[in-house]
């Protein structure tokens, strides 16, 4: 069998605006694009992966997928030109026929030839990609002479292009492609991204998969994870410097009927615990200064913001809305076993156990978070994130969220609990201050805007004056 080789050293100075890490790793549907080429391949025996620019974050999202018929390539110079990266692959990668995919395109239906070929592909802009003849280059090849290809490789003085390398080769065939994926430009990448069905908070410092029936997450910084036996985790969790993963579980997401019942008395036992514990605790940090440093980062990308407005046909002084919280009332809280992040999205109801996933550190205490994130989700998760309305004109605003009907009835049976009823404008500050505080956070700038414009119309229906 062939094997498959995949360049990842290049830096892909083309896709920097739309990448959270490197362009193999941009998730396209429930996975990253390596993940595509990967499975596009079915015959082949070894994967070759050579590495350069972010190498770390490509070896341990593969190592996370639990691959295990990859062989990782460090490219030394990585940034000097393509040509120059390739001389440093190793000979017995072409010791058998290899298939060469680059890194940021697939195709589902690579054709089975027997004899050095390049794939042609026809892609609405062709200024971006190597011709021959007017003929579109797919950036997928099969080379059988692939010893053959290794000498022409070494001996080459052009720096780029590596279907002139093609060329060199005798007996050599182009072949159409019927279906092919790109996501090397902005434009190209656009019309692909369309087709993601994996429905996730697309948040700038992190990324999710769902690979092998592994959940994989990819962060900027070193993850942490705090776990407690108040909400159990899916075990065993696998750690890396920028990453984690475990094992996917059954269950629901978004339950309703019986299933949220049997949620909420489990976590309204939880909360009564604390509350009749009663252990006050004061937590200006995580709620008064965090709110003033996220609004602070919205009027940077948003300045009227930080101004008067018109949300829903009333003027509106955004700081001062802000300014007068009931801070007092925000702050102080309960001790208790926290989640950090307890959204219906990071609860999975199984059969016979409840899953809890994505747990922050230590730095919340306060039950009230977990409690005022739960009853914010109640109303925004990710099945009803495209429900949003936001209009805009002139600084004059309208926003809306439409609940569906199952949104409704949650919400009813929440507001229903003693837990709401005794604490109800607490609740709803909280809720304000959360949605606040998430609105300067995604990728989806509209988004931002509604979530901001949300939270001062939730702060403004609660505030003290």
């Amino acid at each position: 069998m062939p094997n498959l080789l995949i360049p990842c050293s290049g830096p892909g100075t083309r896709s920097t605006g739309y990448t959270k890490f490197h362009k193999a790793l941009i998730r396209i549907g429930d996975c990253a694009v390596i993940d595509h080429i990967i499975n596009s391949f079915e015959n082949v025996e070894k994967i070759y992966i050579t590495l350069g620019y972010e190498a770390e974050y490509i070896q341990e999202y593969i190592q996370h997928t639990g691959r295990k018929n990859v062989e990782f390539i460090p490219i030394e110079n990585w940034n000097s030109s393509q040509i120059a990266s390739f001389k440093q692959i190793p000979r017995h990668v072409f010791d058998q026929p290899v298939y060469y995919n680059a890194c940021d395109n697939w195709s589902t239906n690579v054709t089975t030839v027997d004899k050095n070929t390049w794939f042609t592909c026809t892609p609405e802009n062709a200024q971006y990609y190597d011709t021959s003849e007017d003929v579109v280059y797919s950036g997928i090849s099969y080379i059988k002479d692939s010893k053959e290809y290794y000498d022409i490789l070494q001996s080459t003085d052009i720096n780029r292009n590596d279907l002139l390398l093609l060329q060199q080769l005798n007996d050599l065939q182009s072949v159409a492609l019927d279906d092919w994926y790109d996501v090397g430009n902005e434009q190209s990448y656009h019309t692909v991204k369309q087709d993601a069905s994996f429905s996730v908070l697309d948040k700038t410092q992190q990324e999710i998969y769902n690979v092998n029936n592994r959940i994989v997450k990819l962060f900027h910084n070193k993850p942490q994870i705090h776990l407690n036996n108040n909400y159990p985790h899916p075990t065993p969790i696998e750690h890396s410097e920028r990453g984690l993963s475990y094992q996917r579980v059954d269950g629901k997401v978004n339950p309703f009927n019986g299933d949220f019942d049997k949620l909420l008395n489990n976590l309204v036992d939880t909360w009564r615990f604390s509350l009749n514990n009663n252990i006050p605790c004061v937590n200006k940090a995580l709620w008064q200064d965090k709110t003033w440093e996220r609004f602070d980062q919205i009027v940077q990308q948003f300045p009227e913001f930080g101004g008067t407005i018109m949300i829903n046909d009333s003027y509106v002084d955004c700081t001062r809305i802000v300014e007068n919280i009931d801070w007092d009332l925000v702050s102080t809280g309960v001790v208790g076993a926290c989640h950090g992040d307890l959204v219906l999205d990071n609860i999975i109801v199984g059969d016979n156990q409840i899953h809890y996933i994505d747990h922050r550190p230590g730095v919340v205490n306060d039950i009230f978070y977990d409690i005022c994130k739960f009853y914010h989700s109640l109303s925004l998760h990710n099945n009803n994130l495209k429900r949003y309305k936001l209009q805009e004109e002139h600084k004059v605003y309208k926003v809306n969220l439409s609940p569906s009907d199952e949104d409704k009835i949650r919400l009813a049976v929440f507001k229903n609990s003693d837990v709401y009823r005794q604490n109800q404008r607490k609740i709803e500050l909280g809720v304000g201050c959360i949605w606040l505080s998430m609105s300067p956070l995604n990728v989806d700038k509209n988004l931002n805007k509604f979530l901001f414009l949300l939270a001062i119309e939730q702060l403004r229906k609660h505030e003290r004056f």
